[in-house]
């Protein structure tokens, strides 16, 4: 059999820097090196993997061996009170709760349905302010980065940003002034930790022409640059029944998720929003409900 010398020896090096989940658990402190002898004594009596033996002898809660997993395998998250990341980012500070499989079977959805090497770039829009769009649209980035997927998220709604909040950044540079000249792309993006896969373009400071800056072709350049280096942008839109900006952003995305509220967002005001998005060519890939 042939075998491919440089894939193997890539298999070998990430073997290589793969941590014990012993010594991930004394890390973090859930564990002590007495406690680490015990499990593994226990281990070789009764067999079985060593957090489990752990859980089972009562030395750690599911909790601790999740997150050292979580560690072990690359599947970056924070932890409550320990970030400026909003308490909404379920998929950063939750991802094995049922909010964060939410998201990820949205995330799935998209994947199978849109995400490709041609098409990379989607505008999520909600139907009105109160849709709940920019959490749902930061938590679903966090979910394409921690599936491993280089993600941009861009803020275009330039009237109420709100994904500056929710990541806890500043809002002195961002897609304002990268559309009007006054800062290059390298100073606007960021990328918060431990999230090394997510990458942020904020809105930035609110600007007095909004739609005039998203109607420049330097808009459709930063995408198409994008599409170069990301495997998935995503845009935080305006929302649809009050600025024509979205139908801008989906028109230069490609492809646009609507987004609406239960109990809050009416039929009427769906389909308005539907009739308004259609002429711009996107792709209407479906309507996303918040609770």
């Amino acid at each position: 059999m042939v075998t491919n010398p440089q894939r193997s020896t890539r298999i070998r090096d990430v073997t290589a820097i793969k941590k014990p989940i012993g010594e991930l658990l004394c890390a973090s402190g859930a564990l002590t090196e007495g406690d680490v002898r015990r499990v593994i004594e226990e281990q070789r009596r009764t067999g079985g993997l060593f957090g489990q033996t752990a859980l089972r002898m009562g030395l750690i809660t599911e909790d601790a061996l999740q997150r050292a997993l979580a560690v072990q395998y690359g599947y970056p998250y924070v932890d409550e009170g320990q970030s400026t990341l909003a308490p909404t980012l379920a998929a950063a500070y939750r991802p094995f709760g049922e909010q964060a499989e939410t998201y990820r079977r949205l995330r799935t959805e998209l994947s199978l349905r849109w995400f490709s090497e041609d098409m990379k770039a989607l505008a999520i829009c909600g139907v009105h302010r109160h849709a709940g769009c920019s959490t749902l649209v930061a938590n679903l980035a966090v979910t394409f980065a921690q599936l491993g997927r280089r993600t941009l998220l861009i803020g275009a709604d330039l009237r109420r940003p709100r994904l500056h909040q929710l990541f806890g950044l500043t809002q002195e540079t961002g897609l304002a002034e990268l559309l009007a000249g006054h800062s290059l792309i390298d100073k606007a993006v960021t990328s918060p930790h431990p999230f090394d896969r997510l990458y942020l373009l904020c809105s930035g400071v609110i600007p007095p022409n909004p739609h005039e800056l998203l109607s420049k072709h330097t808009f459709h350049w930063l995408l198409e640059a994008a599409r170069e280096r990301f495997d998935a942008i995503l845009i935080d839109a305006p929302p649809v029944l009050e600025y024509p900006d979205a139908q801008m952003v989906a028109a230069r995305a490609g492809a646009c998720l609507i987004v609406t509220r239960r109990h809050v967002t009416r039929i009427a005001d769906v389909l308005t929003a539907k009739s308004l998005l259609a002429p711009t060519g996107a792709a209407l890939l479906g309507t996303v409900i918040n609770d």
